[in-house]
């Protein structure tokens, strides 16, 4: 049996997900879940954490992997959350491993798609939306704004928490996009795609934000020194 801390500060729309699992065998037990609504949901982790670690009576020393995802998404949430990931990683003995929202909806989007193509969308900042898509080569991401969304099949399966939003520009197009029953990111679905990283099922990914945007903070320019 393995202990699971799951993390996803990805969703800025949303806010935060914690979650603690157990694993046998193939087996997952979710143990606790809790969602931290809004914006700043991802500095409530520490907090949860701190709170379902002592309603569990398990010990951070006691987590045998802490899968953590690394976006797309918003900025401060997958900074936040990657770092209380790292902190923990670094304390204890436990696994870390990241995965993308794509890859934790995948498997499900997939069976719902039942061979449709799919796409898994995730709300970025001012109408702008993360896409990601599923090939031969494995998952990919691009942004972009809902007014001028790539070009996309004649039909198919849009899950994630932008799936709404962008189901109803690929209709107005004549696409026939079908909406998923999956808008957020089950913990358990986080902690499978985690497992499957672990068993080589999924390709190596460093732990690091998966930025697909620029940042919109801009270093401070120097100033011309002036004459004396």
């Amino acid at each position: 049996m393995s202990r699971i801390l799951v993390l996803n500060g990805a969703s800025g729309s949303i806010g935060a997900v914690f979650g603690l699992l157990d694993r046998s065998g193939d087996a997952l037990r979710v143990v606790a879940e809790e969602l931290a609504p809004g914006r700043g949901g991802a500095e409530q982790l520490p907090v949860l954490l701190d709170r379902h670690l002592q309603a569990t009576g398990w010990g951070a020393s006691s987590l045998d992997v802490i899968a953590v995802v690394v976006g797309p998404g918003s900025f401060t949430g997958l900074r936040a959350s990657l770092a209380l990931a790292h902190g923990l990683a670094l304390g204890g003995s436990a696994r870390l491993v990241g995965v993308t929202v794509g890859e934790a909806l995948g498997p499900a989007l997939q069976a719902e798609a039942d061979g449709q193509a799919v796409w898994c969308v995730s709300q970025a900042r001012r109408d702008r939306v993360f896409i990601e898509w599923h090939d031969t080569n494995g998952w990919h991401v691009a942004a972009a704004m809902l007014a001028e969304l790539p070009q996309s099949p004649a039909s198919l399966l849009v899950g994630g928490d932008a799936s709404a939003s962008v189901a109803d520009v690929l209709e107005r197009r004549g696409v026939a996009a079908q909406r998923s029953v999956l808008a957020g990111t089950p913990v358990a679905s986080i902690a499978s795609a985690a497992a499957a990283r672990l068993a080589g099922t999924l390709p190596p990914r460093a732990v690091q934000p998966l930025y697909v945007d620029p940042p919109e903070a801009k270093l401070p320019q120097p100033r011309a020194m002036r004459p004396a």
